[in-house]
């Protein structure tokens, strides 16, 4: 493994992470901290996380449409969590739970604009990561509505809005930039440990966006986006004519690059994946190149020598505007939805065959989430609109939204669920 950016006891804690296996957990250790754990407030049900944008502040029993807001928000300083907006008016960020009824569970303000989330079952936390090039993680205790820690980027480094945890819950991997040597990378943190980073792993590319794990819980894949950035220049692509994007298949203890695939065009940026049950890597591309040029945004892998396309007519791609927004799959991995904010849909896709079943209009979609526990699909939008999608008996997709006023969901929604459910 590489140095991680902060050297403080880098040797002692890469063998102890090695020791432990890189995410092989030590019984004694885990009973230790989980017997310091709340009771399970998720048992009646699963929530969507997200984060959103705001031109209201966060105030804690303040009602947003129908729902009330009453955990742990607290009073908001407008100082933090606020900027202005190309109109003048303030924006504030924040990060909210909801249950599948549609019900605000709670509402929490922070100064960074997030991207996605990961759930961490064993403490009932959320880990929030701020968009790039945002230096915050926001952990959350989503039994009290409050945020108990925030963890704050290394030096020369910056987050990329994903992250994923080991299946016994003690590390946390990040996706980042290290942009000092204009490389992806991956920070490995102990949960047990406040948070501490512990090691960084090369994510086999540049600009390293969604990351997941293989079943075997010892093989990370990474969607590498191939952009060069750098934070001094903002959102700015700095590489687009010569980028690389890549599947890449990282070994979670030592880093070693397993595998790459790369898509037929290199200008094909790879920024979101989920990965089914049976290891089957779906993907979503949001295409650099000429605007004229149409290419397949999705594709598949499940060791094949290639990437596999998912296949529509031009006329369907077109729709999609050369951008998927989010990527997801139920467990079995037969369905598939992915959303494309910018030609304001959601299409669904029968994974099987690899071909477009349906395409619903959801203006500015982005999030999109699957609760086991319930069979349905979930899809936020910028408009503050969350819809429960589900096939009725006749198997016909029915959908059921919810609104929130003065919500704009951020990118990227996930399901927080009993760690007492097999499914999570």
């Amino acid at each position: 493994m590489t140095k991680p950016a902060n050297k403080t006891n880098s040797t002692v804690d890469r063998r102890r992470f090695l020791k432990l296996g890189g995410g092989a957990l030590v019984a004694p250790v885990l009973a230790s901290w989980l017997s310091g754990c709340k009771t399970d407030t998720l048992a009646s049900g699963p929530l969507l996380l997200s984060g959103y944008r705001s031109h209201a502040a966060a105030t804690a029993g303040r009602s947003v449409g129908s729902a009330s807001i009453s955990h742990g928000a607290g009073k908001y300083s407008p100082k933090e969590g606020s900027r202005l907006n190309d109109k003048g008016g303030k924006e504030y960020f924040g990060i909210a739970g909801i249950d599948t009824t549609g019900e605000l569970a709670f509402d929490i303000p922070v100064n960074q604009r997030v991207h996605d989330n990961v759930f961490l079952p064993h403490s009932q936390q959320a880990v929030f990561f701020a968009r790039r090039p945002g230096t915050h993680l926001y952990v959350v205790d989503l039994i009290e509505g409050r945020i108990a820690h925030t963890v704050t980027a290394s030096a020369q480094r910056h987050f990329y809005g994903h992250g994923c945890v080991s299946h016994d819950g003690r590390y946390l991997f990040a996706s980042e930039n290290a942009f000092d040597k204009q490389t992806g990378c991956i920070g490995v943190y102990d949960v047990f440990d406040n948070f501490r980073r512990i090691d960084e792993l090369p994510s086999g590319g540049i600009g390293p966006h969604q990351i997941q794990w293989l079943s075997d819980q010892k093989t990370l894949v990474v969607a590498n986006g191939g952009i060069l950035t750098h934070p001094s220049r903002g959102r700015k692509k700095l590489n687009v004519s010569s980028m690389r994007p890549s599947l890449a298949y990282v070994e979670s203890r030592s880093g070693h690059l397993i595998d790459e695939f790369l898509p037929p065009h290199h200008q094909q940026s790879i920024r979101h994946l989920d990965v089914s049950d049976t290891d089957t890597v779906m993907i979503g591309i949001q295409f650099e190149g000429d605007p004229t040029q149409q290419l397949p945004l999705a594709y598949s892998h499940s060791g094949e020598p290639e990437l596999l396309p998912f296949r529509a007519d031009r006329r369907d791609w077109q729709r999609h505007k050369q951008y998927i927004g989010s990527v997801c799959t139920d467990p079995s991995g037969s369905e598939l939805l992915l959303s494309s904010p910018r030609g304001g849909i959601v299409s669904h896709w029968n994974v099987r065959r690899q071909t477009l079943q349906a395409i619903h209009t959801q203006r500015d979609g982005a999030g999109l989430a699957f609760v086991p526990e319930r069979s349905e699909f979930y899809a936020s939008n910028g408009l503050g609109q969350i819809t429960a999608i589900k096939r009725d008996p006749s198997g016909r997709l029915k959908r059921t939204p919810h609104y929130f006023h003065h919500r704009s969901w951020d990118n990227h929604i996930s399901v927080a669920q009993s760690r007492s459910n097999p499914t999570v």
